[in-house]
């Protein structure tokens, strides 16, 4: 199983633990001190994903459960649908890009950090905003920060090639991702609807 480089010094700070609870720890010492090295593992787990094929459709950009499908406005976007998913601690965090095209912009917005998983009341809080610009208008990623989530990490710049599927950032430890879909795109998704990153369609060009 890949592991995200990322994750490198979490799984080794928690195996050095655990070679000193083998060393000189009991049974259930040595018990406790294998589950964060589970944990982290398997957290920063990054698995190979089958992008679906096809034209005007738009891929989730993380794993979890749809908790919002919303008609709304944004600034750049204009008239747009947006889908939101929540990752619980044990999804994988690897976020996908949900389009191809170039990215226009990206946005970094300091804020609060509430639970992720309420949604519209997590508006004010931390996260990283993407712009993509393609040929059928401008699509928004936003990585959010939740109550546990406290470090976003993006690979994207402005000016570079996306790719539709393409890995581009990680969140740890539990968040938000949200996608907005401008005008002439609708959503084939639904709240409770569990997705996956880089495979689940959840929209599609209707225009």
């Amino acid at each position: 199983m890949r592991i995200r480089r990322e994750g490198l010094p979490f799984v080794a700070g928690a195996a050095a633990v655990l070679a000193l609870a083998l060393v000189f720890g009991g049974r259930a010492a040595r018990l406790l001190a294998g589950l964060p090295v589970l944990f982290v593992t398997w957290f920063f787990r990054d698995p190979e994903r089958v992008v679906p094929k096809g034209e005007g459709i738009v891929v989730s950009p993380a794993d979890g459960e749809v908790i919002e499908v919303a008609e709304t406005e944004e600034e750049i976007v204009g008239p747009c649908t947006k889908v939101a998913v929540f990752m619980n601690v044990f999804s994988v965090h690897v976020n996908r890009l949900p389009v191809s095209g170039r990215v226009r912009e990206t946005r970094y917005r300091p804020g609060t950090f509430e639970v992720a998983s309420l949604g519209k009341k997590t508006e004010a809080n931390e996260r990283m905003m993407v712009y993509i610009d393609t040929d059928h208008g401008t699509f928004r990623v936003d990585q959010v920060a939740g109550l546990v989530a406290r470090r976003i990490s993006c690979w994207l710049s402005p000016g570079d090639k996306a790719v539709m599927g393409e890995r581009f950032g990680l969140i740890r430890f539990g968040s938000l991702l949200e996608c907005w879909m401008p005008r002439g795109y609708k959503a084939v998704c639904e709240r409770g609807q569990k997705v996956r990153a880089g495979e689940s369609v959840i929209g599609r060009r209707s225009a």
